[in-house]
């Protein structure tokens, strides 16, 4: 591999036999520098050009431009174009992803789906192998939930209400449903100081699974961090907070084959979630 870097940050490299030039904008600038560095020539080319790798992998129906992806033409928003990128950069393939997009097509409320957006852009959110996320819960000390001190959140514990119950409306903050939310939200919340958890006593941080099709509201009260579902799975207790937009379990990863008729009932699904967004951009404008 040889490479040079000009004053302004220009790359020209030669790796694997082909010629490559990328400068500061390229998405994976300072990673690609990293492979350059350490002679990594299969990294570096996965790296290089993520657009490729993403339509490659997605037979064709999601495509890339301008740093915009389109499932069959229909410009995806702005959370699976973040995620998907993000997730080729971390090195991890985009089933995950896809994965979540099957879920969320099985959630009854597009206003929901758009409300998740919100909750998703938070960061240290990260995506299962089989497309549920992972937020964080606070809990009593023995792990019975804050308000009412009579659910069960210990590890393995599976929590559910009818959806029915759970308040949908976004604008009441505190109100009917099970609550998860982001690290710093939980922590404020359960008043938990999370650099010093190893203290006996106090507050739980629970990690919660949340399936994308048992979202029922984002209350805007709280800056879009705390989400009301209607179930989840307390899957461990709260070590670190999370750095990568994939976590993979110890199952490893299935390809699922999928159908034309799956493609475009997310086409058709993404094209009605387009439109809920754009007619919420005109009632705050």
């Amino acid at each position: 591999m040889k490479y040079i870097i000009s004053n302004n940050g220009n790359v020209a490299a030669f790796v694997g036999g082909k010629p490559y030039t990328f400068n500061k904008s390229h998405h994976n600038y300072q990673t690609l520098l990293t492979y350059l560095e350490n002679g990594n020539v299969e990294h570096f080319e996965a790296s290089y050009d993520v657009a490729s790798t993403i339509e490659h992998y997605c037979d064709g129906y999601v495509h890339i431009k301008g740093g915009e992806l389109t499932w069959q033409g229909i410009p995806m928003p702005d959370l699976f174009t973040d995620r998907i990128l993000q997730m080729r950069k971390e090195g991890f393939n985009i089933e995950p992803m896809l994965n979540f997009l099957d879920n969320m097509n099985d959630n009854p409320s597009d206003q929901a789906i758009v409300e998740l957006f919100d909750f998703m852009q938070n960061q240290h959110l990260p995506i299962t192998e089989d497309g549920h996320f992972l937020a964080y819960k606070a809990v009593n000390e023995d792990f019975t939930d804050l308000y009412t001190g009579s659910i069960d959140n210990s590890v393995g514990s599976e929590v559910s209400v009818n959806r029915g119950s759970v308040d949908s409306d976004r604008d009441k903050g505190c109100s009917h449903g099970l609550h998860v939310g982001s690290i710093n939200y939980v922590s404020s919340y359960g008043n938990v100081d999370i650099k010093n958890m190893d203290d006996e006593g106090g507050n739980n941080i629970v990690i919660c699974k949340v399936n994308p099709r048992d979202v029922v509201s984002v209350p805007t009260c709280s800056r879009f961090q705390k989400l009301r579902c209607c179930q989840y799975e307390v899957v461990s207790l709260f070590n670190d907070i999370f750095q990568t937009s994939v976590y993979m379990a110890d199952t490893g990863l299935k390809r699922v084959e999928r159908t034309e008729s799956w493609k475009h009932e997310i086409a058709a699904k993404l094209e009605n979630v387009t439109q809920v967004l754009q007619r919420a951009k005109v009632c705050v404008a």
